[in-house]
């Protein structure tokens, strides 16, 4: 689904705007008139209630639903031998979850395709999940702050000698989603696109059905560490055009209608910017040296 050596990239200003957009809301200090009820404390009538009731939503249920994409170590995976679900975007959803107040419910799906499929379809409320923000994301859906940078790589196989950088993938089959930013990276340069997830991606190029895979350095490497049987290798890194840094960030995705739980979250992220929540996960899973890297933690 998505990725590269994590280079600097600028944070948008206008997603910024997201942070102070749910302010209290204010409420008339006129004197009720005599044959007007006057709301018990705590309470709040029509006018006072404002926002798409989006937050409060969840408030009231308890929990904050993610939809994900599992099996991309070490993103959204099940801890072996305990069957637990962990990785860098897990621990962010459920530290968001924790400081909404509610508990973290995923729900995981074995390919790309589904999880925006079942955003629209209301199945959760928010998708995290290296997830870039995109001009038609955030024309489609509510988008959160960047919270992450998530380089991406070209993988090959360790024979191929014909595949060197991006440019070389015209008219060659890539294993990944068409709908995925790594598919759109693939399909820039020329290449056909079929659905799969990193396994089935090395698979296929390890057996040569394939002829590259465009995914997150950090889920390459980890996977080329655990499998040094499989036969393939990195051979470049996404370099992103001046003005779309974006392709390398990560934003959380929700319903257009749900902004003013987006905005909540916005705030929450930028929160955990700020404390060093998020540096210390990057150390915790990628090392410092990727961390310091990251310009939306550098002050």
């Amino acid at each position: 689904m998505k990725l590269k050596r994590f280079l600097p990239a600028a944070l948008s200003l206008a997603l910024v705007f997201s942070l102070t957009a749910c302010g209290g809301n204010g409420g008339s200090t006129d004197t009720p008139a005599q044959n007007e009820t006057t709301p018990a404390q705590g309470e709040t009538t029509p006018a006072q209630t404002s926002g798409d009731g989006s937050l409060q939503r969840v408030l009231d249920a308890g929990k904050l639903t993610i939809g994900a994409e599992g099996n991309w170590i070490p993103y959204v995976y099940n801890e072996d031998g305990t069957g637990e679900l962990t990785g860098f975007e897990v621990d962010v959803a459920k530290e968001v979850a924790s400081r909404l107040g509610v508990e973290a419910e995923f729900q995981i799906s074995d390919s790309w395709d589904p999880v925006l499929a079942g955003l629209d379809a209301g199945r959760y409320d928010i998708v995290i999940c290296g997830v870039n923000p995109n001009p038609e994301r955030q024309e489609k859906y509510a988008c959160t702050i960047p919270y992450a940078e998530n380089p991406y790589c070209l993988v090959v196989n360790g024979d191929n000698t014909d595949i060197t950088s991006f440019e070389d993938l015209s008219g060659k089959l890539c294993i990944n989603s068409p709908s995925s930013a790594a598919g759109q990276i693939a399909e820039s340069y020329g290449a056909t696109t079929a659905d799969g997830d990193l396994t089935s991606a090395m698979d296929q190029l390890n057996t040569g059905r394939a002829d590259a895979h465009v995914n997150n350095v950090a889920a390459v490497e980890a996977y080329m560490a655990e499998r040094p049987d499989v036969n393939v290798k990195i051979v470049a890194t996404y370099e992103p055009p001046a003005g779309e840094e974006y392709t390398i960030q990560s934003s959380g995705m929700l319903r257009k209608e749900d902004q003013e739980l987006c905005d909540k979250v916005s705030e929450v992220l930028q929160e955990m910017i700020d404390d060093g929540t998020l540096y210390d996960l990057t150390v915790e899973y990628f090392g410092q040296a990727t961390a310091d890297s990251v310009s939306l933690y550098q002050k």
